[in-house]
């Protein structure tokens, strides 16, 4: 317990004067947002204005604590695709940065650490994706869209102990080959051990880094060099309030861009004549069903003697790629086989991350008895 409290007490010593907190006085969450936009620790450090001293370094245990803030970011699906490795060595960080921006000394110094944010669900397997996730493998914008959250959630806890940062969308140094899909990624593979393991926060699965994450972005994290005000080390970013609160107006006009494609597609010609429907072969029950998204979801199946369903088949393929899409799998469409209608949802083992298209489905078949 003695313990306990000195750790506390250590943490409060750390966050008071930052978040300027009356000495004595319990932390007051309402004046975060406050804090948060009257702080000027938003500006990006430019290149050149790094502090060198080591001693300004941030430290493993500050490094722990953000890493576990920025872990707490909601993610879609929770997929969780990231990987963070800080790279402390100077000279490591100035040979994966590279020279595009400045000259790699000014990029990152003996003061700084440059965390690699690495992330899954982009390499595909026709460009050399490893790992086979059994279902669970959906390369989407998600991974770029989720990685971004949760380093701004990073950036705010670095800045909540005292540190700046400078991001680095594109690195080039002779430590950050592009060395997948014929140069298209970066693996990062000079930092990466076999035994790094992702593991996605939707469930307990866990999937190794080597072969599946790429690069995303590098985050250099330190202080401004100690002779420097705000106005030397700060690059001049406006933070220019790009918002609106919707009036409930509707837009009729379309976009120019809609609008010229439109303009520019050619017309499609009336058929002569609408061709008569397949009829549907005898004893298959079809019924349909709205799923994820106002998808129209569509079951086709038979029965047996005795009732039970003997062929099922299922188009899903209005609902999410990767998600609801494995509705037409045969592991989930295993499942009906042999029941009897109508089937009890608790019968059913419902997809992850896909449990509106999983009800679309058993509302469709459950129609038909």
């Amino acid at each position: 317990m003695k313990k306990l409290i000195a750790l506390l007490v250590s943490f409060m010593m750390l966050a008071l004067p930052v978040l300027s907190v009356a000495e004595g006085a319990a932390f007051d969450p309402a004046q975060f947002v406050t804090w948060f936009t009257e702080n000027s620790g938003w500006m990006t450090v430019a290149n050149g204005h790094w502090s060198e001293d080591p001693a300004d370094q941030i430290s493993d245990a500050e490094l722990a604590i953000i890493f576990n803030m920025a872990s707490k970011q909601q993610n879609a699906v929770h997929w969780t695709p990231y990987y963070f490795i800080a790279v402390k060595d100077a000279e490591e960080q100035q040979k994966i940065i590279g020279s595009y921006w400045d000259k790699p000394e000014n990029c990152a110094t003996p003061g700084t650490v440059t965390v690699l944010v690495l992330a899954d669900q982009i390499l595909t397997k026709e460009e050399g994706h490893v790992s086979d996730y059994e279902g669970y493998y959906m390369p989407t914008n998600f991974a770029y869209y989720d990685s971004g959250l949760t380093c701004g959630t990073l950036g705010v806890a670095a800045a909540a102990l005292g540190y700046e940062t400078h991001y680095f969308g594109t690195i080039t140094g002779e430590y950050a080959p592009n060395d997948l899909a014929g140069g298209k990624y970066q693996s990062m593979s000079r930092y990466v051990s076999d035994t790094d393991i992702r593991t996605w926060g939707f469930s307990d699965k866990t999937f190794p880094v080597a072969g599946n994450c790429v690069f995303v972005a590098a985050i250099v994290i330190g202080k401004p060099a100690a002779d420097e005000n705000i106005e030397t080390w700060g690059t001049n970013h406006v933070r220019p309030q790009n918002w609106k609160i919707w009036d409930g107006t509707v837009n009729e006009v379309p976009s120019p861009a809609a609008a010229a494609a439109a303009e520019a597609a050619p017309a499609e010609e009336a058929p002569a004549e609408e061709a008569a429907a397949p009829a549907e072969e005898e004893g298959v029950l079809t019924a349909t069903a709205v799923g994820f998204g106002e998808g129209e979801i569509t079951v086709k199946l038979t029965l047996d003697d005795e009732g039970k369903i003997a062929t099922l088949a299922i188009d899903a393929t209005s609902q999410t790629e990767g998600l609801g899409q494995r509705a037409m799998e045969e592991a989930f469409i295993a499942q009906f086989i042999g029941k009897t209608l109508p089937i009890p949802a608790a019968d059913i083992d419902a997809l992850a991350g896909a449990t509106i298209t999983t009800g679309a489905v058993l509302e469709a078949i459950n129609s038909l008895k």
